[in-house]
């Protein structure tokens, strides 16, 4: 988004402070090699990341490299969130490494050509859309449905910005409110277009229960965890069973390999430059052992879910 402060940038200042077979165990560096590549495998996917909120950087010129770097030393493959302008870059990044790169194209909703931009996104070979946000409507809004009928045809993975956003502009007025992005809309988004995998970033912070309660209800719906949310609650993690509350209930819909625990409707986005994504690893970790969230469940969030939902290689 032109002439608008990264909220990648901003966080990322701030929060500097797949399919496993192992558990989640411990803490700090030897519990994170345990479970990111570091123990030996029974295959190359078998302690694989997935990351679903990665932001192509386009002030870094090296980002791609950077980011292959990481990919190799975490066994992480990076849903790469990119601008328009920047679609070939990553969809040659993504041919050359479809394991670690997977393209998402990000398109402005209320653009007079969204719909083309899609298209070409999809010509491109780019597996869904994402991070939309900064919405001049709901994003229920039926002015943009033909973006999500297009995603719908395609199948594909929309990620949505969901709860508060951050203000980047203080000293003139400028048309953004986090109430278009609440975690409500995305019910009927999921329910008129149930091919669509409607992810919500930030599980709608600060409206958890509302987004746990649309994804627990809708087979289509899921959240990640990322921004300031295990910032602010790390103190008090726990407070995620209260939220995500019908674990081994039938109060629910159809779940990934049938998982009976609610947090299963959660997968792994960081939302940070590469170099801050290890530490949100950390911060999931704290989470899983905070609310004894069961081995299989963690191995799904961290990867399984998304590498299944993408066919990753």
């Amino acid at each position: 988004m032109p002439n608008r402060i990264s909220r990648r940038k901003f966080l990322g200042a701030a929060g500097t402070v797949a399919v496993s077979s192992l558990p989640w165990k411990g803490s700090g560096k030897n519990a994170l090699a345990n479970t990111t590549g570091q123990q030996p495998a029974s295959s190359p996917r078998a302690d694989r990341i997935v990351d679903m909120h990665v932001h192509f950087d386009e002030g870094n010129p090296n980002f791609v490299s950077d980011l292959l770097k990481l990919c190799g030393s975490l066994n992480l493959a990076a849903c790469v969130l990119t601008p328009f302008s920047s679609r070939k870059v990553v969809a040659e990044a993504a041919r050359q490494h479809p394991g670690q790169i997977v393209p998402f194209g990000y398109v402005d909703l209320d653009a007079h050509d969204a719909v083309p931009q899609v298209e070409q996104f999809h010509a491109l070979g780019y597996r869904g859309l994402g991070e939309l946000e900064f919405v001049k409507k709901p994003f229920n809004d039926p002015s943009y449905f033909p973006v999500y009928e297009l995603a719908n045809r395609y199948a594909w993975i929309v990620l949505f910005h969901t709860g508060i956003v951050l203000r980047a502009k203080f000293d003139e007025p400028e048309d953004v409110a986090s109430g278009r992005m609440r975690p409500i809309h995305l019910e009927e988004i999921a329910r008129r277009f149930p091919k669509i995998t409607v992810l919500g970033a930030h599980c709608g912070n600060p409206e958890y229960e509302w987004a746990a309660e649309v994804a627990r209800w809708n087979p289509n719906v899921f959240f990640d965890l990322s921004g300031s949310t295990l910032t602010k609650m790390r103190g008090r993690l726990a407070d995620f069973r209260k939220i995500f509350w019908w674990s081994g209930t039938d109060e629910g819909t159809e779940t990934p390999n049938n998982d009976p625990s609610a947090y299963i409707k959660i997968v792994f986005g960081s939302d940070v430059k590469v170099g801050g994504i290890e530490s949100v690893v950390r911060q999931y970790q704290a989470m899983f052992d905070a609310c004894d969230v069961p081995p299989a469940t963690r191995r799904m969030i961290m990867g399984g879910t998304l590498a299944k939902m993408l066919n990753l290689p």
